[in-house]
C-alpha cells in the first residue's frame, strides 16, 4: 500500500505540463504536485513543501533530466522577484506552451471540440522592455530610497535598479524620481519604523506618442514638495500629468491631479485613446496593436448592422466601434456607469444607452471581460437575444473554457487566437469568434 506524501519528502517526479502560474505540474498517486520553476518534460527529485487534500507543492532538490528548453534567466533578481515567472523557459517554447494552456483548459471543460480552431500564439520579435506602466512600492533602505517588487508569495520587498521587462522610458523616469526623493528628503515608507511618506510610484508612458504620467501614493495628506515636482518636469518634459493618491491605512483612496492634464494620449492603429490615471489599458503597446487589429478584422468581417459593447464603454475596442457610424448599444442599470456613458454619447452619437435587452436584436456582441469571464446577467442576455456573432477577448483560459462550454449549445466556436501580452509570465490572452448555429 502506497504511503501518502508528507512535507519534507523527497520524491522522483516527471513534470507533465505547466500550470497557469508558471509552475511545473507532476503527479504522484494521482495527486497533482506543483513544482516551482519546473518545466514540462523534466524529471526531478522534488522536495515537498506543502501538502493539501487535492494538491501538493514542492521545489527542485535535484535535476535528473533537464528540459532542452531551459535557459539562464537574464535578470539578477529573477529567483526572488515576483514580476516574472518563466525567464528560465525558452521564449519560442513558451509561446507553444501558452497555446497548450488554452488547449488544456478547453480539454477540461469543453471536451468535444476541434483543436484546429486554436491558432498559434501571436508573440513578439523582441519580448524585452514591453511594459508601458509600472506601479511599484518604494522603501527607505540604509538611508537611500529604492523602488522594487515583492518576493514571490510574500510581502518581502526586493529592491530593483533596473527592470528588463519595463519600457526603458519607465525605468529612466523611475530612477530620476528616486534621486529627487533623496535630494528633497521625500522618503519612501519604512514598515519597520512606520515612517516615510511615499509608499508607491506609478509611471505610465504612451509608447507611440511619447507622453508620460506619474502618480505618487502617499500615506498622509501632506502635499508633495513643489520643488521636487518642478525638478522632475524639468528633467522629463514628456511628463504631462502628475497625480497624488492619498491612501491612509488602506482606506478609500483620494486621487488628486497636482500637475498638468488629466489624461495622456496614445494612438493605436489610427485610434486615439485618452488614458486617465485609473483607466485600464493594455500594458504591452506592441501586442495591443496586434490584439485590437485582430478584433477590428473580426468586427469588419461580421458585416454587422448593430452591435452591443459588452464592456460598457470601458474597453479600448469600444472607441473603434463608436466611430463606425453604426448603432452601438450599451446595457447598464448602474447610475455611475450611466453618467459615464452619457458623457461618451456627447462625443459619439452612435452610442445608445439601454436599461433592458427586451426586444433587442443584435448582429454582434463584443466582450473583453475581467478574469471572471462573462457575467451571469450578460450570459442570460446572450441566450435571450441570440446575436449572430460574438467576439470574446479573454485574459483567463479557465473562465473562457467554462463560458464556451455554456455557449456551445447555441454557438459554433470558429477560432481562438492566443496572444502573448505578457512575455516571461504564464499569462495568455486570446480572442474567440463564435457564430450562431443554424
Amino acid at each position: 500500500m502506497e504511503q501518502p506524501i508528507k512535507v519534507n519528502d523527497l520524491i522522483n517526479l516527471k513534470i507533465k505540463r505547466m500550470g497557469i502560474n508558471g509552475e511545473g505540474i507532476a503527479y504522484h498517486q494521482r495527486l497533482a504536485v506543483f513544482i516551482e520553476n519546473g518545466l514540462p518534460g523534466e524529471e526531478v527529485i522534488a522536495l515537498i513543501t506543502e501538502v493539501h487534500d487535492n494538491r501538493a507543492y514542492g521545489t527542485i532538490h535535484e535535476m535528473i533530466k533537464e528540459s532542452k528548453n531551459r535557459t539562464v534567466p537574464f535578470c539578477d533578481v529573477y529567483i526572488d522577484c515576483g514580476g516574472c515567472q518563466t525567464q528560465h523557459y525558452d521564449y519560442d517554447a513558451m509561446l507553444k506552451q501558452k497555446k497548450d494552456i488554452i488547449i488544456k483548459a478547453l480539454d477540461r471543460y469543453v471536451k468535444d471540440y476541434d483543436k484546429q480552431i486554436i491558432k498559434d500564439t501571436v508573440g513578439m520579435q523582441d519580448p524585452l522592455h514591453y511594459r508601458n506602466k509600472a506601479s511599484l512600492p518604494v522603501r527607505k533602505l540604509y538611508g537611500k530610497n529604492r523602488f522594487g517588487m515583492y518576493q514571490r508569495n510574500s510581502n518581502v520587498f526586493i529592491p530593483i535598479d533596473n527592470c528588463s521587462i519595463q519600457h526603458e522610458s519607465v525605468n529612466i523616469i523611475l530612477k530620476t524620481i528616486i534621486k529627487l526623493m533623496d535630494q528633497f528628503n521625500q522618503n519612501g515608507f519604512d514598515p519597520k519604523t512606520n515612517e516615510g511618506f511615499i509608499t508607491n510610484i506609478t509611471v505610465r508612458i504612451t509608447e507611440n506618442l511619447r507622453e508620460a504620467q506619474v502618480g505618487f501614493t502617499t500615506n498622509t495628506q501632506q502635499k508633495l514638495m513643489d520643488e521636487m515636482i518642478y525638478e522632475l518636469i524639468d528633467h522629463h518634459p514628456e511628463i504631462v500629468s502628475i497625480y497624488q493618491v492619498i491612501d491612509i491605512s488602506h482606506q478609500k483612496q483620494k486621487t488628486t491631479l497636482i500637475y498638468g492634464k488629466e489624461t495622456i494620449t496614445e494612438n493605436i492603429n489610427g485610434q486615439s485613446y485618452e488614458l486617465g490615471f485609473d483607466m485600464f489599458f493594455q500594458l504591452n503597446t506592441e501586442q495591443a496593436e496586434k490584439f485590437y487589429t485582430k478584433m477590428q478584422t473580426l468586427i469588419e468581417d461580421s458585416e454587422y448592422q448593430n452591435v452591443l459593447d459588452g464592456n460598457k464603454g470601458l474597453s479600448p475596442i469600444g472607441m473603434y466601434l463608436y466611430q463606425q457610424e453604426k448603432p452601438v448599444f450599451i446595457l447598464s442599470n448602474n447610475l455611475i456607469e450611466q453618467e459615464k456613458i452619457k458623457d461618451l454619447q456627447k462625443k459619439y452619437p452612435t452610442i445608445h444607452l439601454i436599461d433592458s435587452y427586451e426586444r433587442l436584436k443584435l448582429d454582434l456582441m463584443v466582450f473583453d471581460p475581467s478574469r471572471l469571464g462573462i457575467p451571469e446577467t450578460d450570459m442570460k442576455m446572450i441566450f435571450k437575444v441570440k446575436p449572430k456573432r460574438i467576439i470574446y477577448g479573454s485574459c483567463n483560459p479557465s473562465t473562457l473554457a467554462k463560458d464556451l462550454e455554456t455557449l456551445k449549445s447555441l454557438y459554433e466556436i470558429v477560432e481562438i487566437t492566443p496572444f502573448d501580452m505578457f512575455p516571461y509570465t504564464s499569462l495568455v490572452e486570446s480572442i474567440t469568434l463564435l457564430k450562431l448555429k443554424g
